[in-house]
């Protein structure tokens, strides 16, 4: 409710009307943990919704498999993100699901959705920077690569208390205001 809150005033206080632009990108991303021996990977997914040319609601999702205990890692974050140039940089809360694969198997359709035997629900904060690199423009935007450092801290004891990741993805922005100036 606060993030709403903040995203709110922002937008309220921005100099003029902007129709906002959407970013969305697909990818992978290597992760290790805090525990020894502990790495994984898998695909990513990030949306952002820039409400000026700087301010950013953002989305990450995770969906990883790590070494230590064979699980599964289902990683949902939600936040604000600021860019300068090619540079963006974020900050969100992060909700996680670890699950042993065998738990997996058994509940495909309970795992889906947080219900599956077994499943350890983690709440933590995410930090992550991201280096984008247009490689094609189109009428609204550009489509991108992006290489993505993104690191995030668990407050409980139910696993890792850290896990860092190093990922790169492909993209697509669509600025709502373009071609309608």
């Amino acid at each position: 409710m606060r993030n709403a809150i903040v995203i709110f005033l922002l937008v309220a206080a921005s100099e003029r009307a902007r129709a906002g632009e959407l970013d969305l990108g697909v990818g992978v991303g290597a992760t290790t943990t805090q525990w020894s021996g502990d790495r994984g990977g898998g695909p990513t997914i990030d949306a952002s919704w820039w409400f000026t040319d700087w301010l950013a609601a953002t989305y990450a999702g995770k969906e990883q498999y790590a070494s230590v205990d064979e699980r599964m890692l289902s990683y949902f974050s939600v936040g604000m993100s600021a860019r300068r140039g090619p540079v963006v940089g974020s900050l969100g809360l992060v909700h996680q699901h670890e699950e042993p694969w065998p738990s997996v198997e058994d509940m495909p359709v309970g795992s889906v959705f947080g219900a599956g035997d077994g499943i350890r629900h983690r709440f933590g904060g995410r930090a992550a920077v991201h280096w984008i690199l247009p490689f094609r423009a189109h009428a609204h935007g550009d489509f991108f690569a992006s290489i993505d450092l993104d690191g995030a801290y668990f407050a409980d004891d139910h696993g890792p208390a850290w896990m860092a990741s190093l990922g790169a993805s492909i993209g697509f922005s669509y600025d709502f205001a373009r071609g309608s100036r």
